[in-house]
């Protein structure tokens, strides 16, 4: 007995089923014959040669068709310690990068026994980043601190908390305003001098908020606390802005200083702000620049 096997053919492949089988095929030939080696030396190139500071990157390993893994990565800035990162992801969606004129990428750092996750808009065709969120998790801002503070008479270290957003305006795109909270449950203070005043303290589980907004030209404190049993201080004002940050940029805060009653070298310290008002608060301003600031008694005005 004849035994006949009739294979039917399909008579139209619809346009999804034809896309699908395409990229089935476009994904294997990506997965099994690119040269990955080449790959992971091309990011790194590009990563080095757009990024606006010099950037050293250990290590690469590409993840899957949209995701890339950087480790041993140091950021140099100017002549002060290199900001360390020790692993970095970026994540960005294979088909928004190829087919859209905007794209998002979200990314994750591990840096100073914390984590940094954020996610960060960018216009394809203008080549500008338009936006951007960013979460701190239990970062030490020890190391992170000396970036920013100059003289040896100040030092911190504890683990911080916090929010930024970076935001965009107008036809030329591109950050130009940044809106920031941080803060930290248990931060230490480590005063060495003051005015050339030797203190020699430290101040620890602090409660510390900060919390301000910045354009290109400066950065607006809207509120910034240090309080524990021994000292309240709260000051507000403007500050060099971190969008084009200069140790150079006008510094003027208004500070309000009480220490415990008992404590005699910090009433000392509040002494250089002005007379102690009736409630035990010391006040004043704090001018000139981040590199040399200066301390404006409230009674000489200014």
């Amino acid at each position: 007995m004849d035994i006949k096997t009739k294979i039917k053919m399909p008579e139209k492949i619809s346009t999804p089923l034809y896309v699908g089988v395409f990229f089935v095929f476009f994904l294997i030939f990506l997965l099994l014959g690119l040269p990955w080696d080449s790959v992971e030396r091309r990011a790194v190139f590009e990563i080095q040669s757009n990024s606006p500071v010099p950037v050293l990157i250990g290590d690469a390993d590409i993840k899957g068709l949209s995701s890339i893994e950087l480790r041993d990565i140091r950021v140099i800035l100017g002549d002060r310690e290199p900001l360390v990162i020790d692993r970095a992801r970026v994540n960005a969606g294979l088909f928004s990068v190829i087919f859209s004129d905007h794209t998002k990428i979200s990314f994750s750092l591990d840096a100073y026994g914390g984590e940094i996750e954020g996610k960060v808009s960018q216009d394809m065709k203008k080549n500008k980043v338009t936006s951007a969120e960013v979460e701190i998790n239990s970062v030490e801002s020890s190391t992170v601190s000396r970036l920013f503070i100059d003289s040896g008479g100040v030092s911190v270290s504890g683990k911080v908390d916090g929010s930024i957003k970076f935001l965009g305006e107008g036809e030329s795109g591109g950050i130009s305003k940044m809106e920031y909270l941080i803060s930290s449950p248990s931060l230490s203070i480590a005063v060495d001098k003051v005015q050339g005043f030797e203190v020699k303290e430290e101040y620890r589980n602090l409660s510390a908020v900060l919390r301000g907004t910045a354009n290109r030209f400066e950065s607006r404190v809207e509120s910034f606390s240090l309080t524990n049993p021994q000292i309240s201080l709260q000051a507000e004002g403007k500050v060099p802005s971190p969008l084009r940050f200069r140790k150079g940029a006008a510094l003027d805060l208004s500070v309000m200083f009480k220490p415990s009653p008992g404590d005699v070298k910090l009433a000392l310290v509040g002494g250089f702000l002005g007379a102690k008002g009736a409630d035990g608060v010391f006040s004043g301003r704090i001018q000139g620049t981040l590199s040399k600031p200066k301390i404006i008694r409230a009674d000489e005005g200014g």
